[in-house]
């Protein structure tokens, strides 16, 4: 009987190439060297056929399988079997003086992949396949053991040893060198004694008394009577009185419980080992579950049955190819697999292969290729397989073929997705790959020329004309979800795009007028780019670029900004706020202005607007607001500059009729500044200077301005006795002297007609009420003259008094003799002490005391108030000259 006799009425060739290389490995292990060969070619051969080509001898080996596969006539594992034996069959070609001595080893490896890849080739294309005949299970070969060069083995009686073995005890987990027990010596020794024990009991009876020589006579060894009795008394199963033993029976269910455990333990581990017990009955035993909890004695037992479980995966792999059948018949666990797993790669990179870990592989990898090609998103097939990243490029390492396939894959799927009107990101989820993988594929197909790249690139173009008809009524979002391509997409085409592409252009046009129309509305240019999906780069961008259509949307750009401007001025809005809705700062608007003085045709209405109805308004404000403030306030409040103020100044002063009134007014306005300052007492270079003067201008109106300083000076002063002070604060705010003050008094009083109202107000105001005061003083006989002008000092002084006496305004004969009443009054009163004046002033008259201290008499009261309004009249009269 031959492995390969199943073939024989399927394809006689290949059953009697198989049946040759099966002798051959017994025979002659070197010739499957040479028929491994055309065995492989053979097969493949025929599977080249079904997709209607033939083995090509000089062609590559690998690229011939290769194809089929990607026809899609074998699966991945079964490619990957029949190269690995094709590649096991070089290395008997290319290393045979290294291998000889094991050349019967390595042939009967190629022997079973041959007899793997037959069968596979049987099921899989034989019509006539009986799926429950099935295939006859691999025999191994039986070695000649009458060939002299074979090393006999002395093996011992078949009965006398046990079919398998471990290297701890299945009870304690001690070292066990026996070839003859799972157990170790002292656990033997247990079932042992436990037999002997059964069997003393059963013939003495549980109640009975004996002697040592009574077990000896019985059959027990002398040499291993005594040891017997020591065990079982140690185990409490016989008690020892003297020379008598009797059984100790309360100890006895105890001890059988621990003995059938002992023995259950090696039964199912045997049964288990016999495929009489599957994975998923033995977890559900009370010994196993006993030992998932380390609980002795089945601690051990858990862990041979979890070895077990691994070594009957593996086996259960290879046997039936199917990794998720062998999961669920061996119960094996996620994290037993995980374990596994990872314990194999590690071997595997160390030179140490397990034909299994290889099968688990390639299977999974069939299956993972399988879900990619089905259009399963990577997450779901990863979580489903439990493929880690590790996992993936482990898969790699092992298999060059396997990220080329991957890749095709991809590839397909993208090209699918785009047919089908995805985006970009769906596509990339769907398949599976990064921006940067997807930029990868495409880029090395661009440069490979082939087929992929084309179709991406139509696909891609068909999206930019879809985009740009969109565009042209929707925003960019809206355009890029009904074209079917994500903003990123967009975003990346544009940048990207050659400026003189018609995308390019096309596209640019179309946002270029949408950002137009936002700020014709007075939006911001930051926020009308943002409106339309876009950033300051790209507004940028189409401000600085020399092409025709950016060149056109600068002039339009600043065309718009300059109708804004003018919407601004007309609508009277502040300069700031022009600015914010023209998104412009002053000196841009200023530029514009100057433009259009300079003639520019954009600028032209602007500025016709701005100085015909503006600029009026402007010196108007100025001129109102040089009444309160000074003139850098002015100009700030009017918004009007320096040089705006001084050219239309000039155009006024020059005949221009538009501004000639406001030459003038502002002429007086720098005359009466000047003044101002003057009175203030600052110098004439100051004064000019603040008043904005010429010395040309002052020259003209130097004579007019001091007539006006006089003048302002005797209304400071007029003011100031309104407001009850005294003549010395009155010289103070006028920056003048109290001797100036009565020098224009009394040219007023001789009729110089400069200062004759001066006169008829200070007089009336001042004079005349504190003379009269000072006489009714008098009159009373009140204190002596100092005592009355210091009681009186706010209302006026003794500089007054001096004056008014000197020129006989009060009668001299009555201060003299106050005043000698005072040397008389002193030189009487000299031992008292001196009496406050002002108490002196209340004893004598309260009445008139208190008419004094607040202002003079109720008369001058009433003076003052008769010449409130010819003050007023004064100072209107002088301001207007």
């Amino acid at each position: 009987m031959s492995n390969f006799d199943f073939l024989k009425d399927f394809d006689d060739t290949l059953y009697k190439m198989g049946n040759r290389i099966e002798r051959e490995v017994v025979i002659s292990p070197s010739a499957v060297k040479a028929d491994a060969t055309p065995f492989l070619q053979y097969i493949l051969d025929k599977l080249l056929k079904r997709i209607g080509s033939k083995f090509n001898s000089r062609k590559d080996f690998y690229t011939q399988l290769d194809r089929v596969y990607r026809k899609k006539v074998i699966s991945y594992r079964y490619k990957d079997q029949i190269y690995s034996a094709y590649m096991l069959r070089n290395k008997i070609h290319d290393n045979f003086d290294e291998i000889e001595k094991n050349e019967v080893v390595v042939a009967m490896s190629i022997h079973r992949k041959l007899y793997e890849i037959a069968k596979k080739y049987y099921r899989d294309f034989n019509e006539n396949y009986d799926e429950s005949k099935g295939v006859p299970s691999f025999k191994p070969i039986e070695l000649d053991t009458t060939d002299d060069e074979i090393e006999l083995v002395e093996i011992p009686d078949f009965f006398e040893i046990i079919e398998f073995k471990y290297d701890y005890c299945v009870i304690c987990g001690e070292p066990n060198h026996s070839n003859y027990s799972l157990c170790c010596p002292k656990c033997s020794r247990v079932l042992d004694n436990a037999n002997n024990f059964i069997s003393i009991r059963n013939y003495f009876g549980k109640d009975a008394t004996f002697t040592k020589e009574d077990l000896i006579e019985y059959g027990i060894h002398e040499g291993y009577v005594n040891q017997l009795i020591t065990n079982l008394t140690r185990e409490n199963m016989l008690k020892v009185t003297g020379r008598f033993i009797s059984f100790n029976n309360m100890y006895f269910d105890r001890y059988m419980e621990k003995i059938d455990n002992y023995l259950a333990v090696g039964e199912l581990i045997t049964k288990f080992r016999e495929d009489k017990i599957t994975p998923a009955e033995i977890k559900q035993t009370y010994e196993y579950k006993q030992g998932s909890l380390h609980n002795a004695p089945f601690y051990e037992f858990y862990k041979i049955i979890n070895h077990e479980i691994i070594n009957k995966f593996e086996r259960d792999i290879l046997a039936t190819e199917n990794i998720w059948e062998s999961i669920d018949y061996t119960t094996i666990t996620q994290k037993q697999l995980e374990t596994w797993y990872m314990k194999n790669m590690n071997l595997y990179r160390k030179g140490k292969v397990n034909e299994s870990f290889l099968v688990f592989n390639s299977s999974l990898m069939d299956d993972y290729i399988d879900m990619k090609r089905q259009g399963m998103l990577e997450k779901e097939i990863k979580e489903k397989l439990n493929v880690s990243s590790n996992v993936y490029e482990f898969w790699t390492s092992i298999n060059d073929s396997f990220e080329d396939e991957i890749a095709q894959i991809k590839k397909e799927l993208i090209l699918k997705c785009l047919k089908e009107g995805k985006t970009r990101v769906e596509t990339l989820e769907i398949a599976g790959v990064t921006p940067h993988e997807y930029d990868s594929l495409y880029k090395v197909s661009d440069y490979n020329h082939d087929d992929y790249a084309d179709e991406i690139n139509r696909e891609r173009e068909a999206r930019k004309l879809r985009f740009t008809s969109y565009l042209a009524s929707l925003d960019i979002e809206t355009s890029c979800r009904y074209a079917k391509i994500s903003p990123d997409d967009f975003y990346s085409w544009y940048d990207n795009s050659k400026l003189n592409s018609q995308f390019y252009l096309d596209t640019t046009e179309i946002l270029m007028g949408k950002y137009l129309d936002e700020r014709k509305k007075g939006i911001s240019k930051s926020e009308s780019i943002k409106i339309i999906g876009l950033d300051d780069k790209y507004l940028n961008q189409w401000l600085t670029r020399s092409l025709d259509i950016c060149k056109k949307f600068k002039n339009d750009d600043l065309k718009v900004t300059a109708d804004l401007t003018l919407r601004g001025f007309k609508w009277d809005m502040p300069v700031d706020e022009v600015c914010k809705m023209a998104d412009v700062n002053e000196k841009a608007i200023q530029r514009f202005l100057r433009m259009g003085a300079r003639g520019s045709e954009m600028f032209g209405e602007l500025f016709e607007y701005y100085e015909n109805e503006m600029i009026p308004k402007k010196l108007d404000t100025f001129l109102k607001a040089s009444e309160s403030k000074s003139m850098r306030n002015a100009l700030e409040s009017a918004y009007l500059s320096e040089g705006e103020l001084e050219k239309y100044y000039e155009l006024g002063k020059s005949g221009d009729e538009r501004f000639e009134k406001f030459y003038d007014d502002f002429y007086s306005i720098k005359q009466k500044t000047y003044v101002y300052h003057r009175t203030k007492g600052k110098s004439n270079t100051i004064a000019m200077k603040e008043s904005r003067l010429t010395p040309e201008e002052f020259d003209e109106s130097k004579d007019d301005m001091e007539d006006m300083l006089r003048e302002m000076k005797l209304v400071i002063v007029l003011e100031t006795i309104q407001d009850n002070k005294n003549s010395n604060i009155a010289a103070r705010n006028a920056n003048c002297s109290v001797d100036e003050i009565y020098e224009w008094y009394f040219k007023g009083r001789d009729g110089d007609e400069d200062y004759e109202k001066f006169y008829e107000l200070f007089h009336g105001g001042y004079v005349r009420p504190c003379i009269n005061s000072i006489q009714k003083s008098m009159d009373k006989n009140l204190s002596h003259l100092d005592h009355l002008i210091k009681a009186n000092k706010e209302h006026f002084t003794k500089k007054d008094v001096d004056i008014w006496i000197k020129h006989g305004m009060v009668d001299n004969a009555i201060i003299v003799n106050l005043n000698k009443k005072e040397k008389d009054e002193k030189n009487d009163d000299s031992s008292k002490p001196k009496e406050n004046p002002n108490k002196m002033l209340r004893e004598m008259g309260v009445e008139d005391y208190d008419r004094i201290s607040t202002r003079k008499t109720s008369n001058s009261s009433t003076i003052l108030s008769q010449n409130d309004y010819d003050v007023e009249e004064l100072k209107k009269q002088i301001l207007k000259k």
